[in-house]
């Protein structure tokens, strides 16, 4: 376990090389949020916490976070305490957080998937898409719940299953009203949407540069 600085301010984060470290993507996530100081906001699927720590040190938004991972969680609970931010990280099926948390309660909830690795060796790799796409529907039934009418899902994601994330954004009830397409090296690889509770038809679309 070691500390690394955010670069902002004074906030780091602890990390287990065991336990895998984040990457750009929550990083991006973050800055694509534009939150607000009184947006009450949760995090699905948190791990580390690395979206909660550095949203709650850059927008001041009161935050919380939700994942199965004793081991990651203990992870961002001392990374809360270090930083002084009062964080609550909880072990939580995200099933379970509309009735333990509060339905409706939240103006906004973040996640970065995916929840599961890629195909392990001799596993099925369409499979492994289909475990990982029952699964986000878990997460989006969830987020419907835990939202307040208008509020947002802000999230990542893979570009090359844009598809199927908007068609399941839909089904669950949540609009994508912003999207921006970031690209590596002269391809599109990751995807930020911004979706709405019950929200009308109507999509804006940016393109911005990732590390190459």
């Amino acid at each position: 376990m070691r500390w690394e600085s955010l670069q902002y301010k004074e906030y780091g984060i602890y990390q287990d090389e065991a336990l895998g470290r984040f990457t750009e993507d929550p990083v991006r996530l973050v800055h694509f949020l534009n939150a607000k100081q009184s947006e009450r906001a949760v995090d699905l699927g948190t791990g580390n916490g690395i979206i909660p720590l550095y949203a709650n040190a850059l927008y001041g938004c009161p935050f919380a976070g939700l994942d199965t991972d004793e081991a990651q969680l203990r992870l961002a609970r001392l990374s809360a305490e270090r930083n002084g931010q009062d964080i609550p990280f909880q072990v939580l099926d995200v099933s379970e957080a509309p009735k333990a948390l509060g339905f409706g309660r939240y103006d906004l909830v973040t996640m970065n998937p995916p929840y599961y690795s890629e195909a392990s060796a001799g596993e099925d790799p369409q499979r492994a898409r289909q475990r990982h796409g029952d699964r986000l529907s878990d997460f989006l039934k969830a987020t419907f719940l835990l939202l307040d009418n208008g509020g947002r899902l802000c999230l990542s994601y893979r570009a090359e299953g844009l598809v199927d994330l908007l068609v399941l954004l839909r089904q669950n009830r949540l609009e994508p009203k912003r999207m921006e397409l970031v690209q590596n090296s002269g391809r599109i690889k990751l995807v930020l949407v911004e979706a709405k509770k019950l929200a009308k038809p109507g999509l804006h679309i940016s393109v911005s540069r990732g590390q190459d």
